[in-house]
């Protein structure tokens, strides 16, 4: 005998093998996040951070810099994996020195295949990228996060002081790609 009430609703009624099937798989994934946390719901927020002080180099300098407009410079040591850029972003980001603490540096190398970020910034919404490779996209405001594409680590950012108007690198934060450490 067949429920009539069913016939009548056509394609947009859900069967009841399908709402089990969904109710079970969000209840096995729910379980796998608290079994395995950090795993299912994103990173571990207890997970320690690589941070590498490394030796303290003259990068620019506040007075020439202009907002949007990326200076490339190459740390810890001039090698072609260690091209990086210090931009002046022009509002408030994580890590960031100067008045506004818009100041901000990062490495210019895709956190997952190594692609090369030079040229590849974007003003209007203060990312780099998207990466030739898989169109990664890292957030300059926030730490250099992951905004879209493969790759899974924040982009490195470079540790910067400022001493007067010098601006000096003194440390990564994460890994240079390449690398099995920084220095």
């Amino acid at each position: 005998m067949t429920d009539p009430s069913a016939e009548s609703c056509g394609s947009d009624c859900v069967s009841r093998r399908l709402f089990l099937a969904s109710t079970g798989a969000v209840t096995a994934t729910l379980l796998l996040g608290e079994i395995f946390p950090g795993r299912v719901h994103g990173q571990n927020a207890d997970a320690p951070v690589e941070v590498s002080k490394l030796p303290r180099k003259k990068i620019g300098q506040v007075s020439t810099l202009e907002q949007d407009r990326p200076v490339p410079f190459d740390y810890p040591t001039d090698h072609y994996l260690n091209n990086c850029l210090l931009v002046k972003l022009g509002e408030k980001a994580g890590g960031g020195l100067g008045e506004a603490q818009d100041i901000v540096a990062f490495s210019g190398r895709c956190t997952h295949m190594g692609g090369s970020l030079d040229g590849l910034y974007n003003a209007e919404h203060k990312v780099a990228g998207p990466c030739a490779e898989h169109l990664t996209t890292f957030d300059l405001t926030r730490h250099g996060m992951v905004v879209a594409g493969h790759a899974t680590q924040a982009l490195t950012q470079v540790l910067l002081e400022v001493d007067g108007d010098d601006i000096y690198a003194t440390g990564l934060v994460g890994l240079l790609y390449g690398y099995s450490r920084n220095g």
